[in-house]
């Protein structure tokens, strides 16, 4: 344990913005889900794609397990009572969603590039086996990778208090040298992968508004929609996080950059709550069994795919 004297940290509004912000991530984010797992694991066929979605929803899930501890400690006044161990667990896993998340969302973008650009080759044709291979070894990576998170100091005591802070913020404002090059890591990995989607993003707009494209199927328009959504997220999810931890590299008692990660990481979680997007876009089972409910309370009149019409 240590003391926390550098500097002081706006508590009382980081907590009134994050209390409502984390709670109506959960609220949202677990029955879509909850939702999807169900979809993916007892509806739909186990292709090559339905892998990735199902990669997701866990690394969603597991994410949701720790967002109920981080808003009773919020409620606590930042206050945690469930152990250091608990505490090194819970940053781990929510660190592993932010990396896995990433992962899988530009594992899509590019196997949309390829089914549109590119329809014959040999990626549009991975058997679910390969896929699983695939997400086996980004796993093994991305757990890896996270590993300083659950290492590194999260646990503190306040001077003069008996209260115990878990904050991740710590690696960024108590930086070693190795949570630095840790840090650096995180930011490459970022820019790398939203530069990948990026690219995705642009050339298959182009392809749709080219000569050969006009008219194009609704197939091809929904994989634009995505590859446009996944930028989205990536601006608004992941990247604040990294950007506004580098400054706090550089001014850790700054009371607006400290109010500002915070708030970047509640946008991390919000990327749970999202994701039920990128389902109804790519998993057709998904989309009509959502219509099927809106069609059938009289609400819509929603047409289903012909893929959920069709014997596999």
């Amino acid at each position: 344990m240590s003391n926390i004297t550098s500097c002081m940290e706006p508590r009382t509004l980081i907590s009134s913005i994050l209390k409502p912000v984390l709670i109506l991530e959960f609220i949202f984010g677990l029955p879509g889900n909850v939702f999807a797992l169900w979809i993916l694991f007892f509806k739909s066929p186990w292709k090559a794609c339905n892998v990735y979605l199902f990669c997701m929803v866990v690394s969603d899930l597991l994410l949701l397990t720790g967002l109920p501890f981080r808003i009773d400690y919020l409620f606590r006044g930042e206050d945690w009572i469930f152990g250091e161990s608990l505490c090194h667990l819970i940053l781990y896993i929510i660190s592993v969603n932010y990396s896995a998340s990433m992962a899988f969302m530009t594992i899509l973008a590019v196997d949309r590039f390829f089914r549109i650009l590119y329809p014959h080759h040999r990626i549009c044709r991975m058997s679910a086996r390969q896929a699983i291979m695939l997400v086996t070894m980004v796993w093994m990576v991305v757990l890896f990778l996270r590993l300083p998170t659950g290492l590194s100091l999260v646990l503190t005591s306040q001077k003069n208090s008996t209260q115990l802070s878990c904050h991740s913020v710590l690696s960024w404002t108590w930086p070693s040298v190795q949570m630095r090059i840790y840090n650096s890591v995180q930011l490459t990995e970022a820019l790398l992968a939203f530069a990948l989607v990026v690219f995705c993003f642009v050339r298959v707009s182009f392809h749709v508004q080219g000569s050969q494209s006009k008219g194009a199927h609704r197939r091809v328009k929904r994989a634009v929609r995505l590859l446009l959504f996944l930028v989205i997220m990536f601006v608004l999810c992941f990247l604040p996080k990294v950007t506004f931890g580098i400054l706090l590299q550089g001014f850790s008692c700054s009371e607006f950059l400290m109010v500002c990660f915070h708030v970047s990481l509640a946008l991390t979680y919000m990327n749970s709550a999202l994701d039920s997007v990128i389902y109804c876009h790519i998993n057709a089972w998904f989309r009509d069994t959502l219509k099927g409910k809106t069609n059938s309370l009289g609400m819509t009149k929603f047409k289903m795919s012909a893929k959920t019409n069709r014997k596999r």
